[in-house]
């Protein structure tokens, strides 16, 4: 484990180079004001920037194809879901599966949001089924809504995949492995995919590993005391503490509430979970809690294998000129391929 936070927060310069040359150095309120989200706009900008992304980065680049279908959970809704695989594939060979949970506080993403920061330097390296669920967003929608979705659609996944592939019609003419499903998510989609594995756990179904990219795991107002630090530190970062503290006022107002493992997987018991890879940036107000996980999961002796990025924001992944960023790629790599071969 990582010796000084302060080490971990002090800038790193391939950072604060690019930063400065692109504009992303941006003075925000100290975490005692108050942070006004405007989810309309932040929606519709995400929106604009994953299309044009999206039309500028064909998953055929890579060797991948996808399509969609949608999957009726407990109260009859129907939640988007995406299957993205390669090409080449032969429908006899069984794939790994991705099980993915994208980011946005629960309150943005879609399917294209994990695509641009985590799932890319995956595609042209391995071959996967690559499962992304577009679960309801908060505050449209109550907690703990986000995690059911994701879980009634992982339990139709895991009870008959066979049906579960055919749903997305002819074109998805693939075999899935149900040995060797991975939960994966970045933010908190991490944290959802931390709240699937001990669901998992409990139900004594087999999850093959978990990955958590800057993980989201606690509620602010129930983080242990020796994770407050990265709160204090990143009042002004990328994504910074104040904005941090307003989404989960928002997504969950009552202070109660937040104390759920459900909510906060770093409260649950983490007792006989799976492997584990998990990716930490140093200047993000959530680094704390995804070092406390990785530390949690070891002394209940599950496998984790923990990177830290020092002196980088949280959503530095999504800027692939950095240094920091192309060692997340290659640290990612390397431990899926340890993994699956």
């Amino acid at each position: 484990m990582p010796s000084s936070v302060e080490n971990l927060f002090t800038t790193d310069p391939n950072w604060a180079a690019f930063a400065k040359e692109h504009g992303h150095l941006r003075p925000l309120p100290p975490p005692s004001d108050p942070v006004a989200l405007d989810l309309a706009t932040e929606r519709a900008n995400q929106s604009i920037s994953e299309a044009a992304w999206a039309e500028t980065h064909p998953l055929s680049s890579v060797g991948y194809t996808s399509c969609l279908t949608t999957i009726k959970v407990r109260d009859g809704t129907d939640i988007s879901v995406k299957l993205s695989h390669p090409t080449h594939q032969q429908s006899q060979t069984k794939l790994p599966v991705l099980f993915v949970t994208h980011g946005g506080g629960w309150v943005q993403g879609t399917h294209i949001t994990e695509e641009v920061w985590h799932l890319w330097p995956l595609y042209s390296h391995f071959d996967l089924a690559i499962i992304s669920v577009e679960y309801r967003l908060a505050p449209e929608h109550k907690f703990p809504t986000w995690m059911n979705d994701s879980w009634d659609v992982l339990e139709q996944l895991l009870s008959d995949p066979e049906a579960f592939v055919a749903s997305f019609g002819p074109q998805a003419n693939i075999s899935i492995d149900t040995q060797k499903v991975i939960l994966s998510g970045s933010s908190a989609g991490a944290g959802t995919a931390a709240c699937l594995s001990q669901t998992c756990r409990d139900k004594n179904i087999p999850i093959f590993g978990v990955v958590h990219n800057v993980p989201l795991l606690c509620d602010y107002r129930h983080l242990p005391p020796d994770c407050t630090t990265s709160y204090e530190q990143c009042t002004d970062s990328l994504l910074s503490s104040g904005e941090m503290r307003a989404v989960w006022d928002l997504i969950i107002p009552s202070p109660t509430v937040g104390a759920d493992p459900k909510a906060s997987p770093l409260l649950g018991d983490v007792a006989r979970l799976p492997k584990h890879l998990i990716f930490v940036a140093g200047q993000d107000p959530l680094r704390d809690e995804g070092l406390a996980y990785a530390r949690k999961l070891q002394n209940a002796g599950v496998n984790v294998k923990l990177h830290v990025y020092p002196g980088v924001p949280h959503n530095f992944a999504e800027f692939w000129e950095l240094d920091a960023t192309q060692k997340f790629w290659n640290d990612i790599r390397r431990g899926l391929k340890e993994w699956l071969t």
